[in-house]
C-alpha cells in the first residue's frame, strides 16, 4: 500500500495540488476548494487548504504582475531601439552633410565689397575724423 492510499482522501488530494503547485501547475487549484468547502474533512486540514489557496493567488498575481512588467520593459526597449536607430540614422546623415560643407571665399566678392565701402562718403568722414583725432592727440 502506498503513501498516498493510506492517507485520507483530502490530505492526499491536498498533498498532489500542492506538489503541482511547488512545480509551477496550478490547474488543479480547483482541488483546494473542493477540500476547503467539504464540512466532511478536518477543519485543520480546510485551513490548511484555504492557506494554499491563498498561496497560489498570491503567486499567480506575482507572476502576472511580473509579466506585466516584462511586456512593459520589452516595449520600452523596442522604442528606445528605435529612437536609437533613427538618432543614428540623423547623425550620419548630420556627418554626411558636415564633411560636404565647404566655405568659400570669393577674393574678387571680397574686394568689391571692401571698395564699396571705401568709397563710401560714411567711411570718408570717419577716417577724417580718424585723422583728426590723431592729429590732436600727438601734438
Amino acid at each position: 500500500m502506498s503513501s498516498s492510499q493510506s492517507m485520507n482522501p483530502a490530505v492526499a488530494s491536498l498533498a498532489r495540488t500542492c506538489e503541482a503547485i511547488a512545480n509551477g501547475r496550478f490547474d488543479d487549484v480547483e482541488e483546494l476548494y473542493d477540500v476547503i468547502t467539504d464540512d466532511a474533512v478536518d477543519s485543520d486540514i480546510r485551513a490548511l487548504a484555504e492557506t494554499f489557496s491563498g498561496m497560489v493567488v498570491q503567486v499567480e498575481a506575482r507572476e502576472f504582475h511580473s509579466s506585466q512588467l516584462i511586456a512593459e520593459l520589452t516595449e520600452t526597449k523596442r522604442q528606445l531601439e528605435m529612437a536609437e536607430a533613427k538618432l543614428r540614422k540623423e547623425n550620419a546623415e548630420l556627418k554626411t552633410r558636415l564633411d560636404k560643407f565647404e566655405v568659400s571665399y570669393d577674393e574678387e566678392e571680397a574686394e568689391k565689397e571692401i571698395q564699396e565701402v571705401s568709397d563710401s562718403d560714411y567711411f570718408r568722414s570717419l577716417q577724417s575724423r580718424a585723422k583728426d583725432l590723431r592729429s590732436r592727440y600727438k601734438s
